[in-house]
């Protein structure tokens, strides 16, 4: 369940949804499709593990992890931001199952696409 706290808005939990959704599409054209309205063309992602610096290397992690993972799904969890900062948690796991794994993002976002991905695991 997301919830928002902090001077959020609805375009931004709609951004981060988005986000989130990229990570759970399998179908490698309809997430390459959604990439470009989330993130800017020279997007940067980092996690304690790789990094991927624009759309294309991004899209190529996520497809890593999902043949890494299969099966199991992100879910967004509670939502702060303000300016052009976010923060927010997030789950993952099989569909309605106990989460493997938990942690949350940082982003900084730029002409209403992210632009900095900071991603930190519990």
């Amino acid at each position: 369940m997301t919830s928002v706290t902090g001077s959020t808005d609805d375009s931004l939990t709609e951004l981060l949804a988005a986000y989130i959704s990229v990570w759970n599409e399998r179908d490698p054209h309809a997430r390459q499709t959604l990439g470009t309205e989330v993130f800017t063309p020279d997007a940067y992602y980092v996690d304690p593990n790789a990094s991927a610096q624009g759309r294309p290397a991004i899209d190529a992690y996520v497809a890593g992890w999902q043949e890494q993972f299969p099966g199991c799904v992100f879910v967004l969890g509670e939502v702060s931001g303000h300016h052009e900062v976010a923060r927010f948690g997030w789950s993952f796991g099989p569909p309605g199952g106990p989460p493997a794994g938990t942690g949350g993002d940082v982003v900084v976002i730029e002409r209403g696409r992210l632009s900095r991905i900071y991603g930190f695991f519990d």
